[in-house]
């Protein structure tokens, strides 16, 4: 008999499809292909290490051209402590990047945080992925921060250095302990002090447990 989280997990994905437009499912199911689980993990992992070691060599193998990134969490961040050159005021609900480049001008300057996959799931051409980061900031009694990622895929073309891309990001976190890490830091004004923002740039979930430098703001995924 299935397990709750296994039907939970399954209920999730047929909602997704029927929730979708006829459209967007033509679009990323075109090629017909079903991600095995070394491929699901392979995109999980390329997008963890976006954050926790950015190199644009890897922000072009991993990420479509037309990658789009969704986060109410990020861009609530952002807003209420902006940092970096690329800081813009966002919309909660607006996206956080609409396409690669904007990606790649905004995450390489954030300062790399580890992230721990804590679970993945996978259907035919998406990869979910539960996450936690404990270095968003360099300080004592650090808040632990959690959440959850989506990662829509696409097929990549020939000679592309792995097989999928990461086309569209749904993530959303604990932005209230990664915001309370940073203000702690000394890195964005105190909560009774904050003014209506401008926003930075946000970071990924991850999958591999990786170590990088705790350090200023990133918006996380």
């Amino acid at each position: 008999m299935p397990s709750f989280t296994t039907v939970a997990v399954a209920s999730f994905f047929a909602i997704g499809a029927f929730a979708r437009p006829a459209a967007q499912v033509e679009k990323r199911h075109g090629g017909g292909y079903c991600l095995s689980g070394d491929e699901a993990q392979q995109v999980a992992t390329n997008y963890g290490n976006l954050i926790a070691d950015y190199t644009d060599a890897l922000a072009d193998a991993a990420l479509a051209p037309s990658f789009t990134d969704y986060s109410e969490s990020v861009n609530s961040l952002i807003n209420e402590c902006p940092q970096g050159s690329a800081a813009h005021t966002l919309p909660l609900l607006s996206p956080s990047f609409t396409n690669r480049s904007s990606f790649e001008l905004g995450q390489g300057q954030q300062a790399p945080i580890n992230f721990y996959q804590l679970q993945m799931w996978h259907s035919c051409d998406t990869v979910i992925v539960r996450w936690e980061t404990t270095n968003t900031a360099n300080i004592t009694n650090v808040r632990p921060v959690v959440g959850i990622i989506t990662m829509e895929t696409c097929e990549a073309p020939a000679g592309n250095q792995y097989p999928y891309y990461v086309d569209t990001v749904y993530s959303e976190f604990d932005a209230a302990a990664w915001l309370s890490n940073i203000r702690d830091a000394g890195f964005c004004p105190p909560a009774n002090t904050t003014t209506a923002a401008a926003s930075s740039a946000p970071v990924a979930a991850q999958p591999a447990a990786t170590t990088g430098a705790a350090g200023g703001p990133a918006a996380g995924h």
